[in-house]
């Protein structure tokens, strides 16, 4: 069964379900997972009202005999972040912050192609759902007109059994004003609610990018590489753009013409050389 439960006792195998708080505003297990469609993700689902972070959480987490699946969404984050080690802040009950655990056997430099799945899935979801012209940049920023609504990073750890354990955490601006929207970052920022002019219920929203998010994962354990490669193409703006890349330290400069099939950018340097990036080591310059 879904819990509502306190960082303190997540690791409690024998927690009980707490008083769950009866508010639109609030994040609920046993609402997210009413009939939710799904094979393996949301098999478990957790709500913490706070916690440091929630892939903090989800590291303490894979370590145990978790059910393949699970999802820890949380209320707030005290020190939430995002690629590159950046900060990631959210006003309390106004986003959709959680970290997604896998049991599965890429290899850890197939990180982008589990990236570019998960972005594909957000963007996805807030087309079909919200009907809002959600983008990806690669390789994990969700836009909405250029400016940024969410974000995906992808861990990798391994337990005691020596078994591969990603990571997903997720974060996304879902009923932020204007005033909460952070001050000066490398891209501007909106919410969904902005876009929409109008309040997004979270769990139903969480249902649906769950169910997007299983659908995806599934295409990418059966090894069909192929059709998140050209849904990450369409969905994509960084193709066409002249850019910057840093890798390992080093600036390439030049004309992104297209995603490789495992999710690295390919970019046309200046002296006409092409170029492969991978989303684990390269990061666009601003």
């Amino acid at each position: 069964m879904p819990k509502t439960i306190t960082e303190n006792n997540l690791l409690n195998h024998y927690v009980q379900d707490t008083h769950i708080l009866n508010s639109h505003n609030r994040l609920i297990a046993e609402e997210i997972t009413r009939e939710l469609k799904t094979k393996i993700v949301g098999s478990n689902v957790i709500t913490l009202e706070r916690t440091t972070s929630t892939m903090d959480t989800a590291k303490k987490l894979a370590h145990t005999s978790f059910k393949n699946g699970t999802v820890i969404f949380a209320e707030e984050q005290t020190k939430g972040r995002g690629r590159s080690d950046h900060s990631w802040s959210c006003p309390k009950y106004k986003g959709l912050l959680f970290t997604l655990l896998l049991k599965h056997n890429m290899q850890p430099d197939h990180l982008c192609l589990l990236t570019g799945t998960m972005a594909v899935s957000i963007t996805e979801t807030i087309r079909e759902t919200l009907h809002l012209p959600a983008e990806i940049k690669w390789p994990n920023d969700i836009l909405i007109g250029g400016k940024k609504v969410g974000g995906v990073l992808v861990a990798f750890e391994k337990n005691l059994k020596k078994q591969s354990i990603f990571l997903i955490g997720i974060g996304i601006n879902v009923n932020f004003t204007e005033e909460d929207l952070p001050g000066q970052t490398r891209l501007p920022a909106t919410s969904l609610a902005i876009e929409r002019k109008e309040p997004i219920n979270r769990n139903f929203l969480a249902k649906a990018l769950l169910q997007d998010i299983d659908k995806w994962y599934s295409i990418l354990k059966n090894d069909h590489y192929r059709y998140i490669t050209d849904r990450w193409r369409e969905f994509c703006v960084t193709i066409g753009e002249k850019l910057t890349i840093i890798d390992c330290g080093k600036e390439y400069t030049g004309k992104v013409i297209d995603i490789s099939n495992n999710g690295g950018l390919m970019m046309m340097l200046k002296n006409g050389e092409i170029k492969i990036f991978s989303g684990e080591h390269a990061s666009i310059k601003y």
